[in-house]
C-alpha cells in the first residue's frame, strides 16, 4: 500500500467510496421497496459511517504518517532510531470509526526506546491528531508549534 497519496489520489479514493455507497444503497431500496423514509435514512446513516471512516483514514494516512527517509536520533542516546513498522489504532467519532497509522522507530541502543515522530502535516499525540502551525495556515493568537 502507498501511503503517501496527492490530494487527487485521496479525492478519487474518496469518489469511489461514495459511489460505491450510492450503489449499494440502490441496491437495499431495490430489496426494499416499502421501506419508510426514516428505514431508507436510518440504512443511509450507516452506510455512511463505514464511507466517512474510510475517508478520514485516507485523508489523514495518505498525507503523512511520520515515516522519515533519514532515522530519527534518539533523545537518549543520539543514536540512529531504524523504522520498525506502522503501528496502527482505531479511532471512534461520530462520523464514523476509521484505523489511523503512524511509523514507528525503535532504539537498538536504549533498551527498545520508542518514537512516533510528528508528521509535516499532523502530529500523533495520544491518539489525538493535532493541527501543526504553518502546515496549511497558522491559528493565529495560539502560542507554540502545535494548536
Amino acid at each position: 500500500m502507498t501511503r503517501l497519496k496527492s490530494r487527487a489520489q485521496r479525492q478519487a479514493e474518496f469518489l469511489e467510496a461514495a459511489a460505491r455507497m450510492y450503489s449499494q444503497l440502490e441496491d437495499w431500496y431495490d430489496t426494499h421497496p416499502d421501506a419508510s423514509f426514516g428505514e431508507l435514512e436510518a440504512e443511509a446513516r450507516r452506510q455512511r459511517r463505514a464511507v466517512m471512516g474510510q475517508a478520514l483514514a485516507v485523508l489523514i494516512n495518505g498525507r503523512d504518517t511520520g515515516y522519515q527517509l533519514d532515522p530519527p536520533t534518539c533523545p537518549q542516546c543520539g543514536q540512529a532510531m531504524p523504522f520498525e513498522r506502522y503501528r496502527t489504532w482505531q479511532v471512534h467519532g461520530l462520523e464514523g470509526d476509521t484505523e489511523l497509522s503512524r511509523a514507528y522507530y525503535v532504539c537498538r541502543a536504549c533498551d527498545g526506546q520508542t518514537l512516533f515522530p510528528p508528521g509535516s502535516e499532523t502530529a500523533a499525540a495520544g491518539r489525538s491528531l493535532e493541527r501543526r502551525r504553518g502546515a496549511g495556515g497558522d491559528a493565529p493568537g495560539l502560542a507554540g508549534p502545535v494548536v
